[in-house]
């Protein structure tokens, strides 16, 4: 159970700023839509298509030392049907969620382990999946980042406060969390509205409001 006393605070709060922080933000809508423009499981040149599909997601697949879109790039030009089945099995929906996240953190750190490149991280983590997640379904799944999670679950008074761990379960435990904001913000008129006026032809429509969610998510973080 949410507070939602807070929760329709810091909405109030996040609609008075939303004109100055849309032109920061709205890359996440247009990443969504460049990704569904572009992405193509069966491309000739995997990681050129892949790296086309992630080039708007910024600092979501790539920021101070994690590198996630950098690795799956790079390492996709030696191995490409490797990489093509990881997102694969990613992306089948009718697997459970839990074991295709486990099974591709675990190929990426096996490769990682074989390559013997000497770099310490594969950052191929639950956040970076829970972002390959988003960009494939973004009606369905929700960007997870920990300390993101953690901020929101403690300042909504959320039960389950997610843990710092490679787990994808505190993923599907987040995002529980963000149904249950979702549920309350798809309601408001003046927040939605606000983002269907701002919406350009370069932004992905939103329309069950999962990328609204994860913007107040970390909005909150």
């Amino acid at each position: 159970m949410l507070d939602y006393d807070k929760l329709a605070e810091i909405v109030e709060n996040y609609k008075k700023e939303f004109s100055e922080r849309w032109p920061r933000e709205s890359y996440k809508w247009e990443a969504a839509k460049h990704f569904q423009d572009n992405w193509d499981i069966n491309a000739p040149d995997f990681s050129e298509m892949f790296a086309k599909a992630t080039k708007k997601t910024g600092n979501l697949l790539g920021s101070g030392n994690f590198y996630p879109r950098e690795a799956i790039t790079n390492w996709s030009k030696k191995d490409p049907e490797l990489f093509r089945g990881m997102f694969q099995d990613l992306y089948d929906e009718s697997k459970d969620l839990y074991l295709r996240v486990q099974n591709f953190i675990n190929s990426a750190a096996k490769y990682h382990k074989e390559l013997n490149d000497g770099g310490e991280n594969h950052f191929q983590n639950t956040n970076a999946v829970s972002t390959y997640l988003w960009l494939k379904y973004p009606d369905k799944y929700y960007i997870y980042k920990y300390s993101s999670a953690r901020a929101v679950a403690r300042v909504l008074k959320y039960p389950e406060v997610p843990k710092k761990s490679s787990d994808p379960n505190e993923m599907l435990k987040a995002f529980k969390m963000y149904s249950e904001i979702r549920d309350v913000i798809k309601s408001d008129n003046e927040l939605i509205n606000l983002v269907k006026t701002s919406l350009t032809d370069s932004c992905y429509s939103d329309p069950k409001y999962i990328t609204l969610t994860s913007d107040i998510d970390f909005y909150i973080g």
